[in-house]
């Protein structure tokens, strides 16, 4: 299939206009704009790469009686009231327990990080492993996308950003114009060129369409184009700036990467972004994992309990749905002091959406495996389905010409 997302970056990059859609089929964007009552609703999906630590995240042993092998390495902090356990570098996201929902019944069974990535981020387990998933099975972000459309139709602002490279987040047949948009390339926001020009160019385009193309297909691609213009001319671009934000919200988020992630992340929300990732790597702990910890959780405990705080100030709680997890878990400490792949319990916390918090869902047993109510990738889908109001049973076109269905699979919401 043609990737008109490469295409339009090449668009906005040389303020030019992207000719020759005219001899391609895009039945996939014809389909993106299907009538469904879907909710003002957005999701920040915080992806802990490498595999996090159950014990020392949100799943620590509250136990006396667990092995010290099991146990969380310097403790556990327990909120009374909700009964979460935390390790004890989250002192301050603990404090917004209230606001959490905490599941400890997440799992899958794949030990691969590359194939549970995969299959975290789209719902669907690549069993052949082959080296073609990425075409297989579009990512939560791309049908997100296409549903929504590749940009918020009043200030051009894409619907699906990712801050890092996360394993199967392409649109695999759901078509390029689905990729999500790096805001490394915001620069290319602002056009090159002399607005008159840019705007003269783009009647341009509305004539030579009008005079030469008359097809469902090319009125997909007038809605494509304008879109693209919508973005350069509109006000896109201010969402990415941070420097428009209140300077105790950005000390709130702290200094590093991960705060100021975050922090863009609330703020594309508000502007209309639907999905929006964020990659913070470097949990693959398998030595010496009590040191790695208090290098890596401190500034993520900082970011992610000022983006809680932060949502639910402002009353975007019931419109922003953050997701933390991961690929899988990690088994007892090993002879080196880390902790090994475990793919039978995952890190899994959210927060927001219009749903009841301060809950442990699900229950796993002292080993770490499910023993209540055990829920699966196909299970966040549903989730998140159900809080952008996307129907279980929507269905759209490959570039086969075949009806698939966005969510494959027996499925249950979580919250």
């Amino acid at each position: 299939m043609f990737d008109i997302y490469s295409n339009r970056r090449d668009f906005l990059r040389i303020g030019g206009i992207g000719a020759g859609f005219s001899s391609i089929g895009l039945s996939d964007l014809a389909l993106a704009e299907e009538e469904q009552p879907l909710k003002d609703s957005s999701v920040v999906w915080v992806w802990l790469g490498g595999g996090p630590t159950q014990f020392e995240t949100f799943h620590a042993p509250k136990e006396d009686s667990v092995p010290d092998e099991y146990r969380s390495q310097g403790g556990a902090l327990v909120d009374k009231k909700t009964g979460m356990a935390f390790g004890s570098n989250w002192t301050n996201l603990i404090k917004q327990a209230p606001k959490l929902n905490v599941v400890d019944s997440f799992t899958h069974g794949d030990s691969s990080h590359r194939q549970a990535t995969h299959w975290v981020m789209t719902g669907q387990h690549n069993k052949e492993r082959s080296q073609t998933a990425g075409t297989m099975f579009p990512s939560y972000g791309s049908i997100v996308s296409s549903m929504y459309g590749a940009n918020n139709p009043q200030n051009g602002v894409p619907c699906y950003i990712k801050q890092g490279r996360i394993e199967g987040e392409d649109p695999a047949w759901l078509g390029g114009a689905y990729k999500p948009f790096d805001p490394s390339n915001k620069d290319n926001l602002t056009p090159r060129v002399d607005i008159g020009r840019f705007n003269g160019r783009n009647e341009l385009l509305n004539e030579l369409t009008g005079a030469k193309i008359t097809s469902a297909s090319a009125d997909s691609v007038t809605k494509f184009n304008q879109q693209a213009f919508d973005v350069i001319l509109g006000t896109a671009k201010d969402a990415f700036d941070l420097d428009k934000e209140d300077e105790k919200t950005k000390e709130a988020y702290g200094k590093d990467s991960i705060g100021k992630q975050l922090l863009l992340a609330r703020r594309l929300c508000e502007f209309g972004s639907r999905f929006v990732t964020i990659n913070y790597g470097g949990w693959d702990m398998h030595s010496n994992i009590s040191n790695a910890l208090k290098g890596r959780v401190p500034p993520l405990d900082i970011g992610l309990a000022a983006f809680v705080e932060d949502v639910w100030q402002r009353g975007l709680n019931e419109k922003i749905l953050l997701i933390v997890t991961g690929e899988f878990g990690r088994t007892k400490l090993n002879k080196n002091a880390g902790r090994d792949h475990w793919p039978s319990i995952s890190t899994l916390l959210m927060s927001g959406g219009k749903y009841d918090h301060g809950r442990v869902i699900g229950k796993a047993d002292k080993s770490y495996s499910p023993k209540e109510s055990p829920y699966g990738p196909i299970d966040v889908a549903a989730t998140m389905f159900d809080h952008f109001g996307i129907s279980k049973n929507t269905q759209k076109v490959d570039n086969g010409g075949r009806p698939r269905y966005l969510l494959e699979g027996e499925a249950k919401v979580i919250l």
